[in-house]
């Protein structure tokens, strides 16, 4: 059985387990203090303490080695300047248009009490100077009180640092590009145990809730899927149309084969030779850009992880009581785009980066465990999404400087 498989068996039972529970066993103080409260909230928790485990040391390491990898921006000159501001430009057009649909949804969820039942969450106290709350005085004061942003500042400035004097420090490179494989791997791992904590969360919450939570998260689904769609048909439909004269048509069209291929691997980087093969073959870009763009995109480029990263706040926010206000929603703008650069292009790496904007935020983690049921199908399509976005972005750029054969383009 495929791990989607596992995943969506491991959902359904626990949803059916739960229900049973709650309409035939409810109350009983055994099965709620026994089964209920240890068995499912002991598997659910160990679950999420390994992701909590895992997130910064995994934002750090990748920010670097993601910058770092981005040097090559300075060799290229405009052209890299081109592909990296519209690789930007198109994450924040994403995470703002999640927010933006988002904010119409009106879950109703007020009648639900929030995992673990507790909405008392202390959330970092806000500074009186933002800028100034971006910067660490202490790194270390940074990593062990979990702040963050300044983690992330301080990730970027070393970053960048060393991708100017990267050739004379090989060792700090390669340590850094091996520590990035490690933690990669450690997700990987942490991710093949969503099957068990899929189950056990959502029989632990249907058990308690029954079916108040169902329609809730069916929502939050489809606003997902709905943002996808419309950033994938519109945003980059604009962008060919405002930046080329290319056919959109037929930039769709050839997608199909790129879009069936990565929905099944849920992994922007286990599709680079693939997509790079689209795109020199089909889409005509040169190889000498398309080289740079594809695997730069694979990196930086998750539109829709940024997207579902904007539905998944707003939906856990709501459920846990939470009022977003103004500055939240640049925050979870400004923090979305920048975790995008250490996003790992794995399958459900972006619901780990997801606890960094719900951390800075003070929205309780363990809400993550609750999308988990329904993220294995999200992934695979915002994965098709993300690639579309790099294939767009190098036909884009490859026609304002000539580097696109239009004839085969057009075949």
């Amino acid at each position: 059985m495929s791990f989607t498989k596992k995943v969506l068996f491991s959902m359904v039972t626990g949803i059916v387990v739960g229900l049973l529970i709650n309409n035939f066993f409810i109350p009983n103080q055994l099965i709620e203090s026994i089964l209920i409260n240890q068995v499912f909230h002991t598997i659910s928790s160990i679950f999420l303490i390994l992701l909590k485990m895992i997130v910064l040391p995994l934002i750090f390491v990748s920010i670097i080695s993601g910058i770092i990898s981005i040097n090559d921006v300075n060799t290229l000159g405009r052209l890299g300047i081109k592909t990296l501001t519209l690789y930007i430009f198109t994450t924040m057009i994403a995470i703002t248009l999640a927010l933006f649909i988002s904010s119409f949804v009106n879950y109703n969820i007020e009648v639900i009490d929030a995992v673990n039942n507790t909405k008392q969450v202390l959330a970092a106290e806000p500074s009186s100077n933002f800028i100034l709350s971006l910067f660490p005085q202490n790194f270390f004061a940074a990593l062990v009180d979990g702040n963050v942003i300044q983690v992330l500042s301080f990730a970027i400035f070393i970053g960048i640092s060393a991708s100017y004097i990267k050739n004379e420090i090989p060792e700090f490179v390669n340590l850094i590009d091996n520590l990035n494989k490690i933690f990669n791997k450690m997700v990987l791992i942490i991710i093949s145990f969503t099957p068990i904590a899929v189950f056990a969360l959502l029989a632990k919450t249907f058990s308690m809730e029954g079916l108040d939570v169902f329609i809730p998260l069916m929502k939050y689904f489809s606003i997902v899927v709905l943002v996808l769609l419309l950033h994938f048909t519109f945003t980059y439909s604009l962008l060919l149309k405002v930046f080329s004269n290319l056919d959109i048509g037929t930039f769709y069209a050839k997608l199909k084969s790129l879009i069936i291929f990565t929905f099944s691997t849920s992994s922007s980087n286990a599709s680079i030779p693939f997509t790079l093969d689209i795109v020199t073959n089909k889409y005509g870009v040169n190889k000498s850009l398309a080289s740079f763009s594809v695997p730069l995109g694979a990196t930086i480029n998750m539109d829709g992880t940024a997207i579902m990263q904007g539905c998944a706040t707003y939906f856990l926010a709501a459920y846990y009581g939470i009022e977003l206000e103004l500055i939240d929603f640049i925050i979870i703008i400004l923090t979305a785009t920048v975790a995008s650069i250490g996003t790992a292009g794995i399958p459900s790496a972006g619901i780990i980066m997801l606890s960094l904007i719900l951390t800075e935020l003070g929205i309780p983690l363990e809400g993550i465990t609750l999308l988990l049921g329904v993220d294995r199908l999200l992934d695979m399509m915002r994965t098709s999404v993300n690639v579309s976005g790099d294939t767009c972005i190098s036909c884009v750029v490859a026609h304002s400087e000539n580097l696109i054969d239009i004839k085969k383009f057009n075949q």
